[in-house]
């Protein structure tokens, strides 16, 4: 397997199993990005462009455009988003309500934001697996030659 051509190369098309190993690398990636913050923060916005060439070469194994990659980060932006406002809104009549902060609404306000988390959570595992699954056209096609698959052939001899 070439691993530049798999990470770092958005064009062209790869298999499920190269697929699969370019996503385990991003997730590892981004558990290691969290334990140091700054150059956390770098490595985070490299496996930006790494994810865009793993599953945008994926999507190009089934005929389809990596522009699709967009559906999942928009599910994120918005459901941050709203979870930014709802904090925000809820921080603030915390400060204005004084020593008369409705605990509730604070816990109500954090249950709709991990309900949103968990939300883009499902939607990212849901495209993954989706991808990771799904069939690869066969034969050439717009995005590239079919990529070699590893098939399991059956040993000829004794029948």
């Amino acid at each position: 397997m070439d691993y530049q051509y798999v990470l770092l190369n958005p064009n062209g098309r790869i298999a499920p199993r190269d697929y699969w190993i370019g996503v385990l690398i991003i997730f590892g990636g981004n558990l290691a990005s969290g334990l140091v913050p700054l150059l956390g923060g770098l490595v985070w916005l490299g496996l930006i462009w790494v994810g865009i060439c793993v599953y945008g070469k994926r999507l190009h194994d089934t005929g389809r455009s990596a522009w699709l990659h967009l559906i999942p980060w928009g599910v994120s932006l918005v459901t941050s988003l709203i979870s930014g406002i709802i904090l925000g809104g809820a921080i603030l009549a915390a400060i204005l309500a004084g020593e008369n902060v409705n605990v509730l609404s604070l816990l109500a306000a954090g249950g709709v934001v991990s309900g949103l988390a968990g939300l883009s959570t499902l939607v990212w595992l849901g495209y993954t697996l989706w991808l990771g699954l799904a069939e690869g056209q066969a034969g050439a096609n717009a995005y590239g030659p079919a990529p070699i698959r590893i098939i399991d052939v059956a040993p000829a001899g004794d029948e």
